[in-house]
């Protein structure tokens, strides 16, 4: 759920929300309605109109409700928008990664600046 949209001077943040009310563990794939705590992630996108995105996502971690499963608590990801320890978007990681198969080294990292999809994610928002 988008919660908030600010357009700041060369940047533009997204403030959302994990919604779902439960989240499936990675390791036993058991569903689990138990949330444990949650937390921010600051997710880089892919630049609108020249400006960079940055989404700050807050998403919950769960227990795991299955008693022998190594994990006993997992981070929920959004299908997607997230991956697991990801700093950037699936899109925007996608699209990095296309950029770098095609064009790898000095090239690739000039193409990603022309296009606003630096990987680093600006300290200067929120």
């Amino acid at each position: 759920m988008i919660e908030e949209v600010e357009l700041g001077e060369g940047h533009v943040r997204i403030a959302a929300r994990a919604v779902a009310s439960q989240a499936v563990c990675p390791q036993c794939r058991e569903a689990s309605g138990r949330v444990h705590s949650g937390y921010q992630r600051r997710l880089a996108d892919m630049a609108v109109g020249g400006r960079p995105v940055v989404i700050q996502l807050r998403v919950r971690r769960f227990r795991c409700t299955r008693r022998s499963c190594p994990k006993s608590t997992f981070a929920e990801q959004i299908t997607g928008l997230t991956f697991r320890h990801g700093r950037r978007s699936a899109r925007l990681h996608a699209v990095l990664q296309v950029v770098a198969l095609m064009l790898a080294g000095r090239p690739g990292t000039r193409l990603a600046s022309v296009l606003d999809t630096a990987p680093a994610v600006p300290r200067s928002c929120g």
